[in-house]
C-alpha cells in the first residue's frame, strides 16, 4: 500500500514538471491562468479553483481567476489579509488544508455561497521569498463527479498541490511581468493614456476589421490651443499639468469602446470603432465643449480644436486617415480655434 502511494506521488511530481513546462510557455496572463487550472485538474481533480493576488496597500486579496462553482461570487469577493483564512496563508506563507468539519470553516464565507460540505487546500504563491498571492482549490459535495463520499483531499494530494503552486507561482509572476512590460510599452508616461505606438497598431486593426465587416471607423484628432504660450509663460511643469488635466477631461468624455491616445506633445487622438461622421462629430463637439468649460486654474483660457476623418470615405489606410483628420484639425485652427472641422465632400 505504501509503495502504491509512493508511486502515485512520483507520477504526480512527474506530471507537475510536464504540466508547468506548458504553463510557462503561455504568453498572456489569462492564458497562463487557464493553463494552470487545466494542468492541475489533470494531476489532482478538483471542483473549484481560485487564484488571488496580494494587494499590500489595501491589505486585501484580489481574485484574478476562478473556475468551477460560484465563479461570479468568488470574483466579487476580496478577502482581507488580516481577517480571512486566505489572508492567514499570506501572512504565514504556509499551506492550509481544511477537511469537512474543521472549525475554521465558519470564520470566513464568500458572500452569496452556501455553507456546503467541502474540503479546501489554500497554497501560497511564493516568488523570491515573497508571497504574491494564493492558489485555493476546492472539492465540494454539491459538485457532480465525486460520488456520495464526503469531499476530501488526501495529505499526498495536498502536497502535490503545494509542489504545483511552487512552480505555478513562477509562471504566474513571469506572465504578470510580461503584461506589465507590454502595458508600459503602450502607455504614455505623463498622462497614462495609450501612446503613439499603440495608436498606430490599434487604428490598423480597427481599419482591417472595418473593411472585413463593412463598417466605418471614425478618427478625431485634438490639439490644445496655444499650448506653446502656456509653456512659455508658466513653464513646462505647468504645461505638463495642463496635459494631464486635458487627458482627464477627454477620458471622461469618450464613449465606452473608444480608444483615447496621446500621439505626441499636445496632440491627442480618439479612435471611434463603428462610428460614422455624425457620431464622430457628436463626440468631437462634446470633447471640445468639455475642454472649454473645464476649470484649469490659469489666467489664460484653455481650449481645444478638433479634426475629423472617417474611413472608408476619407481614407482606408492609417496614414491616409490620419492625414485627412490632421488637415481638418489645421482647418479648425485656421478658422479661429476652439472648434471642430470635418472634411467637406
Amino acid at each position: 500500500m505504501h509503495d502504491v502511494a509512493a508511486t502515485r506521488v512520483v507520477r504526480g511530481l512527474e506530471s507537475i514538471i510536464d504540466a508547468v513546462a506548458g504553463v510557462l510557455a503561455e504568453q498572456s496572463l489569462d492564458a497562463t491562468l487557464l493553463a494552470m487550472a487545466g494542468a492541475l485538474k489533470g494531476i489532482v481533480p478538483f471542483t473549484s479553483l481560485a487564484v488571488y493576488e496580494v494587494d499590500p496597500e489595501g491589505r486585501r486579496l484580489v481574485p484574478v481567476f476562478a473556475e468551477g462553482l460560484y465563479v461570479e461570487e468568488t470574483l466579487s469577493d476580496a478577502p482581507k489579509i488580516d481577517h480571512s483564512i486566505t489572508g492567514k496563508v499570506v501572512r504565514s506563507g504556509q499551506l492550509v488544508h481544511l477537511e469537512p468539519g474543521h472549525p475554521w470553516f465558519g470564520r470566513y464565507i464568500i458572500e452569496g455561497t452556501p455553507q456546503d460540505q467541502e474540503a479546501i487546500v489554500f497554497c501560497p504563491l511564493i516568488v523570491a521569498d515573497r508571497v504574491i498571492g494564493t492558489l485555493n482549490v476546492w472539492r465540494e459535495a454539491v459538485a457532480p463527479g465525486f460520488g456520495d463520499a464526503p469531499p476530501s483531499f488526501t495529505p499526498d494530494e495536498a502536497r502535490l498541490i503545494r509542489r504545483f503552486a511552487t512552480l505555478a507561482a513562477l509562471a504566474y509572476d513571469n506572465a504578470r511581468r510580461r503584461e506589465l512590460l507590454s502595458a508600459q510599452a503602450r502607455t504614455d508616461d505623463l498622462t497614462g493614456l495609450f501612446n503613439r505606438r499603440h495608436f498606430h497598431e490599434r487604428l490598423a486593426n480597427e481599419l482591417a476589421r472595418a473593411e472585413r465587416d463593412e463598417t466605418p471607423v471614425g478618427l478625431v484628432l485634438l490639439d490644445v490651443d496655444d499650448f506653446k504660450r502656456v509653456n512659455d509663460e508658466y513653464g513646462h511643469w505647468v504645461g505638463d499639468r495642463v496635459l494631464v488635466a486635458f487627458a482627464a477631461v477627454l477620458r471622461e468624455g469618450v464613449r465606452a469602446g473608444d480608444v483615447l491616445c496621446r500621439t505626441g506633445g499636445e496632440e491627442f487622438a480618439v479612435i471611434l470603432p463603428g462610428a460614422g461622421e455624425v457620431e464622430a462629430v457628436e463626440v468631437a463637439e462634446r470633447l471640445v465643449a468639455a475642454v472649454r468649460t473645464a476649470a484649469w486654474g490659469l489666467p489664460l483660457p484653455t481650449t481645444a480644436s478638433a479634426g475629423i476623418a472617417v474611413a472608408p470615405g476619407d481614407a482606408r489606410s492609417v496614414a491616409g486617415l490620419f492625414r485627412a483628420a490632421d488637415e481638418c484639425l489645421l482647418e479648425a485652427k485656421a478658422r479661429g480655434k476652439d472648434r471642430v472641422a470635418v472634411r467637406v465632400a
